[in-house]
């Protein structure tokens, strides 16, 4: 395919990866490698840009072990030793309170509300027209599916058909 100097590309260029495990142990050591690297870049700058402490242990797929640290791995693992884990999920209602505009809350809390209210009715009338297409149009279902009245119906319309049919042939005669 041409760019935009009509050069046709050589490459596919930057493709969507299926997040899988690697079969081919050779690509899969080149794919850790190289990711490990863009890992600890992300935490490097996360620690120069924001002013914080990091530290990324990991075991390559040969168990090998690759650590990034800042200050340095044993300081920030000696810190989270000290402080121990933060609990799971601690919600303090009076610091929501402070940080957040209750008005502007139930201002969104009317808007999803009004959304979902728009939404069960729209739901509501597809299903209205789709139980109306359904009686409108019984004839046009498969046989197997129809009542005895809707079949007795359907063979008076056949027969009323075929008599008009019939009637008509008898005319053009």
């Amino acid at each position: 395919m041409p760019d935009l100097n009509g050069v046709a590309k050589k490459t596919k260029g930057r493709q969507k990866i299926e997040m899988k495990k690697m079969r081919n142990e050779s690509n899969l050591r080149v794919t850790f490698s190289k990711l490990r690297t863009g890992v600890f870049k992300k935490a490097s700058e996360l620690a120069t840009l924001c002013g914080m402490d990091v530290a990324v242990i990991m075991f390559s797929p040969s168990n090998r072990v690759f650590s990034f640290g800042s200050p340095s791995v044993d300081s920030v693992v000696q810190r989270y030793k000290t402080q121990g884990p933060p609990p799971l999920l601690t919600l303090d209602l009076n610091k929501v309170h402070s940080t957040v505009d209750e008005v502007e809350l139930h201002a969104h809390l009317h808007c999803l509300s009004n959304q979902i209210a728009i939404e069960k009715k729209r739901t509501k009338d597809l299903n209205h027209l789709a139980k109306a297409a359904e009686d409108q149009f019984w004839w046009a279902r498969p046989i197997e599916s129809m009542t005895d009245s809707q079949l007795d119906k359907y063979k008076k319309m056949l027969e009323e058909f075929k008599r008009q049919l019939k009637e008509k042939r008898g005319n053009l005669n």
